[in-house]
């Protein structure tokens, strides 16, 4: 296969200024077409769509603002049913002098009506283009105060717009300083996994305790004939990505645990699933991203 470490979200999204308005924001990601959303076409009845995207963009920009972080890039997947933004934190760091990872707010929308609006907490390691979900203490739900009211007589929505308040403003705060504190923790552990050498046996059988577990259970040893004979598709590519993934071995020919953290969540991001949209859907949002959520926690216990 092609090896390459292009940003996972690439050709989904735009990089935008953080300045512009929601409305704006709308047009950049062509949700201004009304049946970008909708699979039977049309408006869908009682929520017209124009105004349920600008209220959610509206949180996000808010959001972003009142936390101190700028928007960087919004995008969509699944024709427009997710909507997506990432604000840049400061909590970026840097292993061994020359493999840098960034820190990045995910907000997104995947409920229709745009009533909904989660969060979380991402790592980006450039060398790679892998992404990582970090868990935090932060907040993961929050409620679009921003989406207006829809009513059956005209003008058919409120014209009472909601501002952030005393309350939720507390709230989006605390939110960023524990997505902020998450990323800290992180990044002491990315030193302490770079600095954990394994060998070969321990790497494949890291990657069989990623993507098959039961198969570790009555195989003491793990050789090249296992591997051929038992690994399946998933943990053949882990195995291969190990050393050929861009990025890996930057300032040693030694594997750390460390590697094998970012082969897993490298083809998570660039190999599995079907086209480009499905894989960063399943890795950010569906059953992928468990999977790398087990191989963090895999790597650490190593």
């Amino acid at each position: 296969m092609e090896w390459i470490n292009e940003k996972p979200w690439y050709g989904l999204s735009v990089d935008i200024n953080p300045n512009i308005s929601p409305r704006e924001m709308v047009y950049k990601v062509k949700l201004d077409l009304e049946t970008s959303w909708n699979p039977t076409g049309g408006v869908r009845p009682g929520r017209p769509k124009s105004y349920a995207n600008q209220e959610m963009f509206q949180f996000f920009k808010s959001f972003t603002e009142y936390g101190g972080v700028p928007l960087e890039t919004i995008g969509t997947l699944d024709n427009g049913r997710i909507v997506w933004a990432l604000a840049t934190l400061k909590e970026d760091f840097t292993l061994m002098n020359a493999d840098s990872v960034k820190a990045y707010l995910l907000l997104y929308s995947r409920n229709k009506n745009r009533d909904n609006i989660e969060v979380y907490f991402m790592a980006f390691r450039p060398a790679c283009g892998n992404t990582l979900q970090i868990p935090s203490k932060a907040r993961t739900f929050f409620k679009n105060i921003c989406r207006r009211p829809f009513t059956k007589q005209f003008p058919f929505i409120s014209l009472e717009f909601h501002k952030f308040d005393e309350n939720i403003i507390r709230k989006t705060k605390e939110t960023i300083t524990h997505g902020r504190e998450a990323i800290i923790g992180f990044a002491k552990n990315a030193e302490c996994l770079i600095n954990k050498k394994v060998n070969n046996p321990i790497a494949n059988r890291y990657m069989f305790d990623v993507f098959q577990p039961e198969i570790l259970k009555n195989l003491p040893s793990i050789e090249n004939k296992e591997i051929n004979e038992l690994a399946n598709i998933k943990t053949k590519l882990g195995i291969d990505a190990i050393t050929k993934a861009p990025g890996q071995n930057l300032e040693t020919n030694c594997v750390t645990a460390w590697d094998l953290l970012n082969a897993v969540t490298y083809i998570v991001d660039h190999v599995f699933g079907s086209n480009q949209d499905s894989r960063l859907r399943l890795a950010w949002f569906g059953s992928n991203a468990k999977i790398k959520e087990r191989a963090l926690k895999l790597a650490q216990n190593l």
